[in-house]
């Protein structure tokens, strides 16, 4: 049996996301300030969705172990 280990806190639900400002396209060498704004939001969603599938599953292995638990 593994025993529980210490993990980093959850992040707070409530704690607002700031993504970056729009930039406004004013000459030719601003399509790659976009592309780096919009690369920053993408991975920030996919951090975003890494961390509530590991909450989903941290709240799932709980309720394995409480019905476990309410069962032996």
């Amino acid at each position: 049996m593994s025993e529980p280990r210490e993990t980093a806190p959850e992040p707070a639900d409530d704690v607002p996301v700031e993504y970056p400002a729009e930039q406004e396209a004013s000459g030719p060498g601003d399509s790659g300030d976009e592309a780096n704004a919009l690369r920053f939001t993408e991975e920030e969603q996919l951090i975003h969705e890494q961390i509530r599938r590991h909450r989903e599953e941290r709240e799932r292995r709980e309720r394995l172990e409480r019905e476990r638990q309410q069962r032996g």
